[in-house]
């Protein structure tokens, strides 16, 4: 029988960056962690005995009294913002499972509960861009700006949050999507937190991924690793024809789509390794219990639209990617307010044409998200193999031939402690077919 074990590190922390000295429990009574890359923050909560047992590993033992030679508790070691790495596994073998802040610390007569946020939470507290420049120095009352808001042109998130993240110094890497989402407008009081939640409006999804090392803050329009067969496919079997969606517009779509594709591929490619990426389950062998649905493209009958606007036009060019009686499931709305349109009508329609091009590429894997084709639901399993979302994973021996197969991972919510470690694994979209 394999043994569960636990290792728990608290690191003290200046502003928000953690210090060389931690603290290591390698006990806990139960710890509970949801992680997704539809929602901004992971969370983990812990359940620790009140009392600090003096046998713990990377312990001063002259720490666990104070001057007065009152024995310490947990909120001595247990405090607010300091960072707190969560590794969980079988036998000696342990992985990384959470990685963040303590955010909150409550006891009852015998035990702490303890409430965490993965690093997102130090981008809470963080404004997305400075305003150290916002008052006018010739003005001797020093009167702020009256213009609340940013206006940052050909927005990328790339060289956007690499230069702003970068410069915080905090402890992760970041793997940003390169892709221009025209002028966005930023509030000079919202947080990095608050654009990304901005960000996902626009179909772009931020998480961080759990990785040996460090966590990689991962910042793409493409969660579910679609590969640009998956979109050329996706966009003949929804292509909705419209008075500038003809043939053209097929051939320029491709074109792109083949530009396109290194992109995708570095997305694909992660940034440190010491997990598989892919792992193997069984039914009636090592999955527990199965809420698994399928579901097919077909039955979603939804559509979306992409609207961009240019500055010499109020009426936008658009596409529509879906079924053509189908319910909108979603417009994304997009502004050039650098280039004017021409005015001649075949140098109009050419620019259009391209522009339509570019529109349906940009829909695709926004238009997949609402169109899966795979399963819904989960399926419960043991701690291991240790699975992430985003990961994929391979279900076989299903008595319903539709579950078996290559599927991505949505959502982990991951359990330890007194009932034993398990995984309940969301999955979404079919990868590959067994």
């Amino acid at each position: 029988m394999l043994n569960l074990n636990a290792k728990i590190r608290v690191y003290e922390t200046v502003r928000l960056i953690p210090t060389p000295k931690y603290y290591e429990f390698t006990y806990v009574k139960n710890v509970d962690i949801n992680s997704s890359y539809k929602s901004l923050t992971d969370t983990a909560t812990l359940v620790m005995p009140k009392k600090v047992y003096t046998d713990t590993k990377g312990f001063d033992q002259s720490l666990f009294a104070n001057a007065s030679g009152e024995e310490k508790t947990i909120h001595d070691f247990f405090k607010l913002e300091n960072y707190i790495e969560i590794f969980l596994g079988y036998d000696g073998d342990y992985k990384p499972a959470f990685r963040g802040y303590i955010t909150g610390v409550q006891s009852d007569i015998t035990t702490a509960t303890i409430s965490c946020e993965d690093t997102m939470y130090a981008f809470k507290k963080v404004k997305a861009v400075k305003d150290d420049d916002v008052q006018d120095k010739s003005d001797v009352l020093n009167v702020v700006s009256t213009n609340p808001t940013t206006n940052v042109e050909s927005f990328n998130p790339k060289t956007f949050f690499e230069k702003r993240i970068k410069e915080l110094k905090l402890p992760f890497k970041v793997n940003a999507l390169d892709e221009e989402l025209g002028n966005i407008m930023i509030n000079r009081n919202q947080s990095l937190a608050q654009v990304f939640e901005m960000l996902k409006d626009k179909g772009i999804y931020t998480y961080f991924k759990t990785e040996d090392l460090a966590p990689v803050l991962t910042i793409t329009n493409n969660p579910q690793q679609h590969t640009t067969a998956e979109l050329a496919g996706f966009i003949d079997r929804n292509f909705i024809k419209s008075p500038l969606a003809g043939a053209l517009v097929k051939k320029l779509i491709n074109q792109g789509l083949s530009l396109l594709s290194s992109q995708l591929n570095k997305v694909l490619q992660s940034i440190s390794g010491g997990f598989l990426g892919k792992v193997r389950f069984r039914f009636r062998y090592n999955i527990i219990e199965d809420r698994l649905k399928v579901v097919t493209e077909s039955t979603k009958n939804t559509r979306t639209r992409v609207e961009k606007y240019f500055k010499n036009s109020n009426t936008p060019i658009y596409i529509e990617l879906g079924d053509p009686n189908g319910q909108l499931a979603k417009t994304h709305v997009l502004h050039d307010d650098k280039d004017d349109l021409p005015k001649d009508p075949e140098a109009f329609k050419n620019a259009a044409t391209k522009v339509a091009a570019e529109l349906y590429q940009y829909a695709a894997v926004r238009a997949m998200e609402s169109k899966p084709s795979g399963l819904e639901g989960y399926f419960l399993t043991f701690g291991e193999p240790f699975v992430r979302p985003t990961d994929k994973v391979i279900l076989e021996n299903a008595k319903d031939k539709e579950k078996n197969g290559t599927f991505q991972v949505e959502k982990v919510e991951r359990s330890y402690g007194e009932n034993g470690y398990r995984q309940k694994i969301y999955v979404g979209r079919r990868v590959e077919t067994v």
